[in-house]
Formats: structure tokens, sequence, C-alpha cells
């Protein structure tokens, strides 16, 4: 899961990197309120309200599930079913990582 928020005077998405499942593990993590972060792009800092950032799921482990799964595939091809359970892989990763991006979106900071 990376976390996003739009810088206001560029308008661009920024990303910030966190091992916070929610929003208040990331407010314990951070400490504050607010995030006061420089942007990438136009260099302009910018506050949010950790209640303004979105979530979204991390392609990049993914595709990681997708060749693991491809890799045992190949491997355990002679066993039969076996190998075709090795699909589940990716879509167990897919939706842990849907979870976890529904579960931060969700939550909210007062």
């Amino acid at each position: 899961m990376k976390l996003s928020y739009y810088c206001s005077s560029c308008k661009k998405e920024n990303y910030l990197k966190t091992s916070a499942p929610d929003r208040y593990a990331f407010l314990i993590e951070y400490g504050k309120n607010e995030i006061n972060e420089r942007c990438k792009h136009c260099g302009n800092h910018t506050k949010k309200d950790i209640n303004r950032l979105h979530a979204e799921p991390n392609n990049i482990i993914i595709v990681g599930g997708v060749i693991l799964a491809i890799i045992i595939t190949v491997f355990l091809w002679d066993f039969g079913f076996v190998s075709t359970l090795s699909g589940t892989i990716p879509i167990g990763i897919w939706v842990d990582q849907n979870k976890k991006t529904n579960l931060f979106n969700r939550s909210r900071v007062r």
C-alpha cells in the first residue's frame, strides 16, 4: 500500500512511504495531525491533514506475486493440480492489498 496526496500548487500526486495499516497507526508513527512535506515536482511546502491522504494498492507487490506464481508453477508442473493452485498466490496478494487499502481509506482521525 502506498499513500498519496496532491500538491496544492502544481496539482501533481506525491507519495509517502509508511508501514502503518491505518490512519491511527500513521498518526502514532508521524506524531502530528498534519503532514508538512515538500512537493517532489515543484518544491512547494504543502500542509495536508492526515484525513486527506489516500491509499492505493502497491502494484509492485502484486506483480511480484504474479512472478512468484509463475516460478512455482514451472517447478511444480509435473504434480498437476498443485501447479494450478499456485495461481491463487497473486489473487491472494491482490485481495490482501485491497483490504489494506480499504481499511486505511475508511478510517478517519479526529
